[in-house]
């Protein structure tokens, strides 16, 4: 009895790896499923995180050792914060579906907001 059941699996597992990825990319102009939507928040979210790495190395780059030393203790501390604001949100729908999607659009918020705010310290420190 096991064999059938595990060749159903394999044999639907081969239909959704020939899912075209073209078509998959495209769904986070409107997911439309959880899983979409926890997908596409996530890369948005993954997005952010990258750019917010890419405006830190260019802010602590311009500055002597001694400010390079405090930008780093701030960002370390907002990490935590962010981290620790995201989780605090996303654990009221603990075991949920909405549980990744919820996590990943408060990082995507709370990062964005924090990549404007170096951007402006970009600015002040490149005068």
């Amino acid at each position: 009895m096991k064999f059938p059941v595990r060749a159903l699996c394999v044999g639907l597992l081969s239909a959704i790896a020939t899912i075209n990825p073209a078509t998959a990319a495209d769904d986070c102009k409107d997911p439309m499923t959880q899983y979409d939507m926890n997908r596409c928040s996530a890369k948005d979210a993954g997005r952010e995180d990258a750019l917010l790495n890419k405006n830190y190395k260019e802010l602590t780059g311009k500055v002597d050792a001694k400010e390079k030393a405090r930008i780093k203790t701030v960002q370390l501390a907002w990490i935590k914060f962010r981290d620790l604001q995201c989780n605090y949100e996303a654990d009221r729908y603990e075991g949920g579906s909405m549980q990744p999607l919820v996590h990943s659009s408060c990082v995507y918020a709370l990062t964005k907001q924090r990549n404007k705010d170096l951007v402006e310290m970009i600015k002040e420190v490149s005068h």
